[in-house]
């Protein structure tokens, strides 16, 4: 599922659910992550933000690095925009403590002031944000990977899904950019 492709579209809101067979539309508003420095990333922080928000681990071998690399060029673009900011989530709560987020961090230059990467405490709060954002992770049955989508959901300043993005997909890396300018605008 991705945004609409016509230009001149307005992104639908794609943060609802089905209840009694009324559609409900619900905020991603209701979070609290620690970042690589240790700081409180809430949901509060990124009211009037332009965001996307993904899953991930510092020690994935697979999906991973081709998606930190488009996501270091979509920092790039939008590297001017006070108003927009990338969240990753890492699966891997266990081992990703705040000092590995920050070791990935100075690994990979990644530019903190346009990506932060973000640490859950427990399951149950990777599942809870799972599930706002319409996605899910499991560990592999041998323990030595996790699997996880390459999508990542764009939030508009109001805080609802306006659209899924495949970041190994060039073609939706080129939407996504396009579809965070008209938010931002």
């Amino acid at each position: 599922m991705t945004s609409c492709k016509d230009e001149t579209a307005q992104l639908p809101i794609l943060s609802y659910n089905y209840i009694d067979g009324k559609k409900e539309l619900y905020k991603i508003d209701a979070f609290e992550f620690k970042n690589q420095d240790g700081k409180l990333i809430t949901s509060a922080l990124t009211e009037g933000q332009v965001h996307t928000m993904n899953f991930f681990f510092t020690s994935c071998p697979s999906i991973c690095p081709p998606m930190r690399l488009q996501q270091q060029a979509i920092a790039e673009t939008f590297s001017e925009e006070k108003n927009f900011k990338q969240y990753s989530i890492s699966i891997d709560y266990k081992n990703d403590t705040v000092d590995q987020l920050k070791r990935h961090v100075e690994l990979h230059s990644i530019k903190t002031n346009q990506w932060n990467l973000l640490r859950a405490t427990s399951k149950k709060q990777l599942e809870d944000i799972a599930k706002l954002l319409k996605t899910n992770f499991k560990p592999n049955e041998d323990g030595t990977d996790f699997y996880h989508s390459s999508y990542v959901a764009l939030i508009d300043k109001e805080q609802y899904i306006r659209g899924f993005y495949d970041v190994l997909n060039p073609k939706e890396v080129t939407l996504l950019k396009r579809d965070i300018r008209n938010l931002l605008d």
